[in-house]
């Protein structure tokens, strides 16, 4: 029987089963989006509603913003006029995904009413401390402290967030305030909710060393106006340590511009003054990035610096790029196969040799699919480096686009310009596979303004 069904039947079952609640709740109901859905506490406790419903009581949760890796106490006090017995359960994941649990927790003391349950699969967990392999982790009741009625009761949880930031956090508390009878009826829930931002002191060592910059589609030389590049160097983060922005890192909706400790700063035509560039990715020797709006060609100045904005922070020698162009158009590629990032158009059905993905199928002659790459120039509307596509914003640049031997219509290029809901400088080409060629890996090459996609780019059609 899962978690899920057996929290919903606790409703009818004996008193046995909610007894063995208030010693260790079911893992699951503090109200996290993924977890049952975001159930909390008043799928078996609702005689009066949803949680918060009874305003007559409260649930205060006393947490901070974050310094990685510093332990601090998180105080959870419960309260109702009608209530002597309190129970709780805890959670803390990462915004940018929050199937995973960040940072540890502990008990205060050994005669605390409080255990750290670890999500092994069984519905009430195995004890803490957790290891490295579990996913999700929660602190909550034991033995389900009771006292004088209307008493708040407080329970304090010791939390020791991640060793290196990880952008923003959420928390997730359910609480109960009970009457003790061992039933589900003629208790109060409550639940509360919290962002964390890292507000610790970025401390990587050494100089940023900056090598080369390549195409952050083909890998090679060559980069315009909003594509995205691979940078090259040493000291860019902690050795072994990988970076990926995500949505506790987004400001105001956009990629961020200092990523775990790391930032570039670039000027040029039209640049005058340095921009720091969004970030999608960093580690000890590459950070993906996407360039600004320049204005024509010319000399690109770079500079990396770790530790950005605080009094150790220290740059990279700047450095003189010569590869902007016009238009730097490149396929993503599945790598390290030459398949081109494909999906059957409307769905996330991977086109590619089930060989280079698993699971991925080829296309047939007639199916519509989607291809994406990067540098392919302006659109319409423009969207600033870094932003959200919202929705269509098509290519102002006429693009060829050739699939083995056949140079499509017009009517076969369903859709050219920015992926919508991605970074700007992910572009999306919809385009109607021929009825009749050659199938295999097949070449595909994207024309514009007298540059073209990589050699040797392919699609796999049967």
């Amino acid at each position: 029987m899962t978690r899920f069904a057996f929290a919903a039947l606790l409703v009818v079952l004996a008193p046995t089963g909610v007894f063995a609640e208030s010693a260790m709740p079911s893992l699951g109901y503090a109200g996290a989006p993924t977890d049952h859905g975001g159930q909390n506490c008043s799928t078996c406790h609702n005689q009066y509603g949803p949680a918060n419903s009874d305003k007559s009581g409260s649930l205060q949760v006393t947490v901070s913003d974050y310094v990685p890796n510093v332990q601090q106490t998180i105080r959870i006090v419960v309260q109702h006029p009608a209530a002597s017995m309190w129970g709780f359960q805890i959670t803390i994941r990462e915004q940018s995904n929050e199937t995973l649990s960040t940072g540890t927790f502990a008990v205060p003391n050994a005669t605390a009413p409080v255990q750290v349950a670890c999500d092994d699969g069984s519905q009430y967990g195995s004890p803490g401390p957790c290891g490295s392999n579990i996913a999700r982790q929660f602190a909550e009741h034991h033995q389900a402290p009771s006292g004088v009625v209307g008493t708040p009761y407080e329970f304090d949880v010791l939390w020791t967030p991640p060793e290196q930031e990880i952008g923003r956090l959420q928390v997730y508390v359910a609480a109960v305030a009970a009457n003790g009878d061992g039933k589900p009826t003629g208790d109060y829930v409550y639940t509360f909710t919290q962002t964390l931002a890292n507000v610790g002191h970025c401390a990587l060592p050494g100089v940023p060393d900056f090598h080369n910059i390549q195409n952050g589609a083909s890998f090679q030389p060559g980069f315009s106006s909003g594509s995205m590049v691979s940078i090259y160097g040493t000291g860019f983060q902690a050795s072994g340590r990988d970076r990926t922005a995500g949505l506790g890192d987004y400001v105001n909706g956009a990629y961020p511009t200092e990523l775990g400790c790391v930032a570039v700063e670039v000027t040029g035509p039209g640049v005058a003054q340095p921009v720091q560039l969004p970030i999608a990715f960093a580690n000890y020797g590459q950070i993906n990035a996407q360039m600004p709006e320049f204005s024509g060609t010319g000399p690109v100045m770079l500079t990396v610096t770790i530790n950005p904005g605080e009094p150790n922070g220290v740059s990279s020698a700047p450095a003189t790029l010569n590869s902007l162009q016009a238009f730097a158009p490149a396929f993503f590629l599945f790598l390290p196969s030459m398949s081109i990032a494909a999906e059957q158009a409307g769905t996330a059905s991977i086109v590619a040799d089930p060989s280079a993905v698993a699971g991925a199928s080829p296309a047939k002659p007639g199916d519509i699919v989607s291809l994406f790459g990067t540098g392919f120039g302006d659109t319409n509307p423009f969207v600033p480096a870094g932003q959200m596509a919202s929705g269509l914003a098509m290519l102002n640049g006429q693009v060829t686009i050739t699939i083995g031997t056949t140079t499509l219509a017009p009517s076969d290029i369903l859709y050219a310009g920015l992926s919508p809901g991605s970074i700007s400088g992910l572009y999306q080409f919809n385009v109607r596979i021929p009825t009749s060629g050659a199938s295999g890996e097949v070449p595909v090459t994207i024309s514009i303004g007298g540059f073209q996609t990589q050699a040797g780019a392919t699609i796999p059609i049967q």
